[in-house]
Formats: structure tokens, sequence, C-alpha cells
């Protein structure tokens, strides 16, 4: 008898074991999953009277955006109207009073589009005073464009990263001049490489980024001949 109780749990103990997996080994799946970085995709602070509305627009490089309204003060009542490429989407109602408050809307699959946002005073002698704040994810930390002239240089600051890893990408738009490319952090430099006069693109790869913020410069090393190229930086 007591041999059949312990084959019992014994059984019971596996089975809970196939389908409790541990838990630990699923959340380090889940953090492997990197989706960028929430960011303040634009900002507004204002008042809005009867006179007409307060109209925002942005296009975002993010696909889902969450746009909040705190509203500061004042007691009209007020309708926030959201538009997606001149298409309400939705909106956000403040009831007349006088009190504080912060709502919010999540808008997806808007990356590329125009969003627009109309703060509209329905009240006749109240005022509304706002903080807008739009919200989104994105992997980008910077982009430059620029033509250099023998010895001329640029240097761009990223945002900070907030990916373990951040890929450097340039292109070269003109000319054959060969250049030198120095990623820094604060005015130690960490990587440095040479942009060949025969060659088109390059990638610098920057390990253990998570919450630093880099700056890339490029430096035409030629006389004579001009540098021009674009540059990309996101996390990962």
């Amino acid at each position: 008898m007591r041999a059949s109780i312990s084959f019992f749990f014994s059984f019971v103990l596996a089975l809970a074991l196939v389908n409790f997996p541990n838990s630990s080994h699923a959340s380090s799946n889940m953090d492997d999953v990197f989706s960028g970085c929430i960011k303040v995709l634009k900002s507004r602070t204002g008042t809005v009277y009867a006179g007409g509305p307060a109209k925002t627009t942005i296009v975002p490089n993010s696909n889902n955006i969450t746009v909040t309204i705190n509203k500061r003060g004042g007691k009209a009542q007020t309708i926030v109207n959201i538009y997606v490429n001149n298409q309400k989407r939705t909106d956000i109602v403040f009831n007349n009073g006088n009190y504080t408050a912060a709502r919010s809307r999540t808008l997806n699959n808007v990356r590329g589009k125009t969003v627009r946002i109309d703060i509209v005073n329905q009240s006749m002698a109240n005022k509304f005073e706002y903080t807008l704040r739009v919200t989104g994810q994105t992997t980008a930390l910077g982009s430059a464009n620029a033509n250099l002239a023998g010895q001329g240089q640029k240097t761009t600051r990223l945002s900070q990263s907030c990916g373990n890893q951040a890929t450097i990408t340039i292109t070269r738009t003109g000319g054959s001049a060969r250049a030198n490319v120095y990623v820094k952090l604060g005015n130690q430099t960490i990587q440095s490489k040479v942009f060949d006069k025969n060659q088109n693109r390059m990638t610098l790869t920057v390990n253990n980024a998570q919450g630093r913020t880099y700056s890339v410069m490029v430096k035409n090393v030629s006389v004579g001949n001009w540098f021009r190229y674009s540059m990309t930086a996101r996390s990962n």
C-alpha cells in the first residue's frame, strides 16, 4: 500500500513538471525579445480657449503610439479628437469641472502616417490648460547626412540606447574620399574604422550599449576629394 502511494505522488509531480515548466526559463525567453525604446516623440504645453482648437501633427516612426493629455487646470468642457490620415480614429473627453486628470489613447499601425490631435474647448467662458505627450516604441537612435570637403568632419550625438547593442550604418552617397569613423562615449573613442575610398557601406556594432549615449564622428582624411554620406543608428 505504501509503495502504491509513493508511486502515485511521483506520477503527479512528473505531470506537474511537464505542464508547468520552470517559470525562470520562460521569463528569460521573453526578455530576449527587443521591440524598441519607449520615447517621447512629441510634447506640448498650452491653454485652449473657445476661439479655436489647439492642433498638433506628427508623423511617427513608431508603429504604435500613445497620446496622453494631462489636464493641468481650467474647467472647460473639452474634447480631444485624434485623426489618422484625416480620418477620425478616437477621442478623449474631459467633462466640465475644476479638476485635474490624465487620460490616454493608444493608436496602432500608424508608422509613416499623419496623426493630428485637435484639442477643442467646447465652453464659451472657461479655459482648458493641458500638457500633451506622444510616446512610442522605436529602435532609432539617430541619423545624419553630410557632404564633407577634404579634412572636414561632422559629429552626430545619438539618443540613449535601451537595447544591449547599438548598430551604426554609414553609406557613401557620393565622392571618392577616404574617411575615418569614430564611435565615442563621452570623450573616449571606443571604436574607430577606416572607410576606404572604394568602400560603399560600413556597419559598426557596439555591445553593452544599454543606458549609454554615444556620438559618431566622421572625418574626411583626403585632400581635394569629397565624402558624402548618410548614417543611421538603432538599438537592438
